[in-house]
């Protein structure tokens, strides 16, 4: 293969080094390798801790429903960043955000520890900030009522098969034990990332 051109940008919140929520990263990461699934996965580097609050626009995304109807399609990456940039601007940014991680789920795309807001509050904050940058930009994507709030652990690079796809399901179940005990973690305020 090779490497692909994909300029974009997306609405996260960084789970801070230090942190409890990078802690738990780190430590699901080190599951990967005991398990020896790490071949089969691009892990993120710990830098790259973040959980996606709103998908933003990318450049091989210029149709509905990824590309905001009102933002012209042959709009440079730099119009499109300064769009996003300013439906973010313009909502009130959630503090600190409270969430419980509450499962993994591995997939052709990647390996995600999934996440719920810590309450109903907090659920109204996010609730209220992502309609605010959605209604601004003018553009709902098909699960933005359903979102599944996640940190990113890995990408797939080969699918796990036989034996190794028993190991996967293995190492999942651990993992799930392992999240079911974890309190509450905070994430950075959201910003546009690109």
């Amino acid at each position: 293969g090779s490497v692909r051109r994909y300029p974009g940008n997306t609405i996260v919140g960084c789970v801070a080094p230090g942190s409890l929520g990078f802690e738990v990263m780190d430590n699901l990461r080190q599951m990967v390798v005991d398990a020896g699934m790490d071949s089969h996965l691009i892990l993120m580097p710990g830098s790259s801790y973040h959980m996606t609050v709103l998908v933003g626009v990318n450049d091989q995304g210029r149709c509905a429903p990824q590309w905001p109807e009102k933002l012209p399609k042959d709009a440079s990456m730099d119009e499109a960043d300064d769009f996003v940039s300013s439906a973010v601007a313009s909502a009130k940014l959630p503090k600190t955000m409270r969430m419980r991680f509450t499962k993994m789920r591995l997939d052709h795309g990647g390996l995600i520890a999934m996440a719920v807001p810590e309450d109903d509050a907090q659920l109204a904050e996010l609730d209220a900030f992502r309609n605010q940058v959605a209604a601004t930009m003018g553009r709902y994507m098909p699960d933005h009522d359903h979102y599944i709030y996640h940190v990113t652990l890995a990408y797939t690079r080969v699918l796990a098969e036989g034996e190794d796809e028993k190991r996967a399901q293995e190492m999942l179940a651990k993992m799930d034990a392992y999240l079911a005990q974890q309190p509450v973690f905070t994430v950075e305020p959201p910003y546009m990332a690109y």
